[in-house]
């Protein structure tokens, strides 16, 4: 068939808008980054937090209509809120100073910190929510509201809102998206600004203390005024903490200076390390030979010492006194006992953290009560002394690094211009790489195939080609492992990929798990196969992640270079197209691009063009298949299968499903299907069918947020109907693919609330039984393939006659889908099997629904 010129006109405009809309997303981005690049650098070029807040403002006004902008935060004891910066054309700052937890709760901010969603309300929603109690309105009422929750460490901290009072400025779901994204990076650079006034505020306390240490101690130095002997000793320990060249030498001197004043022949010092859980002795000398060692608190003399804060003279007698307590426990491992042990504590500020000791083994050297008087009064200025040497050494340490920073910061002035130029490089680094991997970003991956576009003009033989590389089941391994798993998971890909290309080709990151390829200079297109075939042989290795091996796969589309007219976008978008392609052909593969590819893309954005711009209560209709009990005749159930009137063709579920739930319609679809049943079970309340339940397929998208399964709920609620005679099927597969925290909350909520809930497919997946055990389900469809089997395979039989015993022990109705012939109705029936549906109980109908209440119409021709 022949294309007129007008029809190629239009398909040439469709392009062009397409390509300017691109073109317009990748400025968008760009702008974006910087945005995000410049929030990153508040933390260290900020000088105050207004300085921070308005900076932050700022940057949201050049993404977004942000004249009326503020940022809620709890604070410390999360007992009431406060506005650090607050912008608004209507209200002011000074009425929201601070504002209790249980009064900003209740508003638009203290409804988005409840739910920890973010939301955009307009001014009909804000309505909604005051008329349903959900919040009662503070200050002005905007048009449009635009919050976000301020999230670290999966708590919520705050909240960012723009907010507009004029028709002028609507906000849309991109800026909900676009305020949420960049409210992470803005909780980022909070905390780090908040940690650097946390040091600051640190080292002047720490400073202010050791100032005050310093003139305590010359203050103690000058007030002493004892023996000659004791006068001397403690100044000499006092001088120790300068004259000594380390710690070991400073206790070697500091022995020396006790053994003047007692005999110390056996002597050591033992200290708490920094958690208080273990003691260690910096220094230890002893006749015997031993050498004491770090060890966990115990019930030695050490210990006693230490957990009492009080100095002990022990003898023999005294040692088996407290032995006989349960105070102390004597080991052989630690040496011979003394014959007279002393003791003293450390103290600083109120606090033991260490002892001294002195030991006797002979008689011929026994102490007095005098001994015990002076190692006290020697203990006190040796607790100093070792504080003061730590200080010192951290004075010495903070001038060493002050001298650095003035040597630094001399040589910074001096060649200020090279290091700009080194700044300026590292900046373009940053833009033009992935954080993650180091790889180049989509940024330097465009420049780069633009001069090779540039190139090829002047290559007779030579040409390049683009490989779009997509990642399978990245975001389960998210989902079970973690992020950081996640993020090592791609390092790990960045460095297989790279080991599967030459040098002078380029690798980059442009996505989550969505990798590119500039093949250059390659001279035929095996060449861009052969790389591909590397890389999908590459990535079905496992990889070995958090001690467990996991399994991805690669699916890689190729675009080669055409003629001079070739862009940058046309390549990425035949290369993306055709990785699509490669997915949908099994995934593990690779996919080199052609026209058909482009066919079935325009036809795909054609359908769903369609599917947007369809007419849910006219386009769309519901038929209905019933279940029958097998016993007998009695009708269990009916099933609502969803047909699409497109055009003059009837499409059923496989043929647009997927699109639905790409395009997020099929949450309208499915709400619009629930309200022809509320209707339908209203009108037929006193009819024969009135006891028959009503099945409905649902999007596993339904179970993923709070507000979706309350607008189920809400529904129901509204049309006063039992929700027991609704049975909402989810398909397993769908169940496995998403987080299954989340999905078994809202199950148990719709549960809870009454409805009747149904695995539908069961068995077409993996890990069937978890969803038995663990999910609150009270029908199982069984899968049809197991049906289609039953009467033909043994081991379909066992697997069915098992599904049978568990579900009869776990109280679950079992059903047969896709029953078709006599054979399988007598396979199921002798397996236990009562309740089945397919073509050959009944085909399906077309629903009506009329006010009397009678299910009827005609059979259906079509799925």
């Amino acid at each position: 068939m022949t294309v007129s010129t007008e029809e190629k006109l239009k398909r040439l405009e469709k392009v062009v808008e397409r390509l300017k809309a691109l073109t317009q997303k990748y400025r968008q981005a760009e702008v974006i980054q910087q945005a995000l690049f410049r929030i990153s650098e508040l933390a260290s070029s900020a000088q105050s937090m207004d300085q921070l807040y308005a900076s932050v403002h700022r940057i949201v006004g050049q993404l977004m209509e942000a004249r009326n902008f503020y940022i809620c935060l709890y604070n410390e004891s999360r007992t009431s809120f406060n506005l650090p910066y607050f912008a608004d054309e209507h209200d002011s700052a000074e009425d929201v100073a601070e504002i209790p937890v249980e009064v900003l709760l209740r508003g638009l901010t203290g409804y988005i910190l409840r739910t920890g969603e973010p939301m955009l309300a307009r001014n009909t929603d804000i309505d909604n929510l005051i008329k349903e109690g959900q919040i009662m309105i503070m200050g002005s009422l905007p048009v449009d509201w635009l919050g976000v929750p301020l999230v670290l460490n999966d708590e919520v901290i705050g909240a960012m809102v723009v907010q507009s009072y004029v028709e002028d400025v609507r906000y849309q779901q991109e800026d909900l998206e676009l305020l949420t994204f960049v409210s992470q990076h803005v909780v980022t650079a909070l905390e780090r600004f908040k940690h650097l006034e946390w040091m600051e505020t640190e080292i002047e306390r720490q400073t202010s203390e050791l100032r005050f240490a310093n003139e305590h101690l010359l203050k103690e130095v000058t007030e002493r005024e004892k023996a000659e002997l004791q006068t001397s000793v403690l100044y000499a320990i006092s001088e120790l903490t300068n004259t000594a060249e380390d710690m070991n030498s400073f206790y070697q001197n500091l022995h020396k200076q006790v053994a003047k004043l007692l005999n110390a022949d056996n002597f050591y010092v033992a200290l708490l390390t920094d958690n208080d859980q273990q003691v260690y002795f910096p220094y230890y000398v002893d006749e015997s030979g031993y050498v004491a060692r770090q060890r966990r608190l115990k019930k030695g003399l050490t210990e006693y010492v230490l957990r009492t804060g009080r100095s002990a003279f022990i003898d023999k007698e005294m040692r088996d006194t407290l032995i006989a307590k349960g105070e102390l426990v004597m080991k052989d491992s630690r040496g011979k006992p003394a014959h007279q042990w002393i003791g003293s504590p450390l103290h600083m500020e109120g606090e033991v953290f260490g002892m001294l000791a002195v030991q006797a083994y002979s008689e011929q050297h026994s102490y007095t009560e005098d001994a015990v008087e002076i190692l006290n009064f020697v203990s006190q200025h040796v607790a100093v002394a070792i504080e003061r040497r730590r200080s010192a050494e951290r004075l010495a340490r903070a001038d060493v690094f002050l001298e650095k920073r003035i040597a630094e910061r001399t040589e910074e002035l001096v060649e200020e211009i090279e290091r700009r130029k080194k700044i300026e490089a590292q900046l373009f680094h940053d833009a033009h790489h992935d954080n993650l991997t180091g790889l180049p970003n989509r940024t330097m991956f465009v420049d780069r195939v633009t001069e090779a576009l540039n190139a090829q003009k002047r290559r007779k033989k030579e040409f390049f080609a683009v490989l779009f590389i997509d990642l399978d089941k990245f975001k389960n391994i998210n989902d079970t492992l973690g992020h950081s798993a996640g993020d090592k998971f791609l390092y790990e890909v960045s460095q297989r990929l790279t080991s599967t290309i030459r040098e002078y080709d380029l690798l980059a990151r442009i996505g989550g798990d969505e990798f590119v390829i500039l093949l250059d200079r390659i001279v035929h297109l095996d060449d861009a196969k052969d790389v591909a075939s590397r890389i999908v042989e590459e990535m079905q290795k496992p990889f070995r992640l958090k001690n467990q091996e996991v399994f991805s796969g690669a699916s890689v589309g190729i675009a080669t270079w055409r003629d001079e007219t070739d862009t940058v976008e046309r390549l990425l978008r035949d290369a993306d197209a055709a990785m699509y392609q490669a997915k949908s052909q099994g995934r593990s593969c690779y996919v080199v691009f052609d026209e058909t590819i482009r066919d079935g893309l325009v036809a795909a954005v054609n359908k769903e063009t369609a599917l947007r711009l369809a007419q849910i209560n006219h386009d769309f209709s519901l038929w209905m298949q019933p279940i029958l009990d097998l016993t007998g005749t009695k009708t269990a159930g009916y099933e609502l299968l969803l047909r699409w009137q497109k055009g003059e063709n009837l499409l059923a579920p496989p043929d647009f499903m997927e699109l639905a739930e790409r395009s997020g319609a099929i949450l309208d679809i499915d709400r619009w299907s629930l309200e022809c049943v509320c209707r339908y079970l209203v009108e037929s309340e006193n009819t024969s069918a009135e006891q028959a339940l009503l099945h409905l397929n649902l999007s596993v998208q339904h179970l993923l947020r709070s507000r979706h399964v309350q607008s189920l709920i809400d529904i129901v609620q509204s049309r006063g109907v039992n929700p027991a005679r609704i049975v909402f099927e989810f398909a397993e597969n769908d169940i496995l693919s998403v987080t299954p925290k989340r999905v078994l909350a809202s199950l148990r909520r719709l549960s809870a609330y009454g409805f009747t809930l149904a695995l539908d497919d069961f068995g077409r997946g993996s890990g069937p039984l978890q969803l038995l055990y663990n999910f609150p389900f009270d029908i199982i469809k069984l899968d049809e393939n197991f049906v289609r089997q039953v009467d033909t395979k043994p081991r379909a039989q066992a697997m069915v006659r098992h599904v049978v015993t568990l579900c009869q022990e776990l109280d679950i109705q079992l059903t047969a889908e896709g029953v078709e012939n006599e054979k399988q109705l007598k396979a199921l029936k002798g397996l236990g099997v009562f309740f089945g549906q397919g073509t050959l109980l009944a085909k399906p109908t077309e629903w009506h629904i009329d006010t009397h209440s009678e299910i009827s119409g005609a059979e259906d021709t079509g799925t």
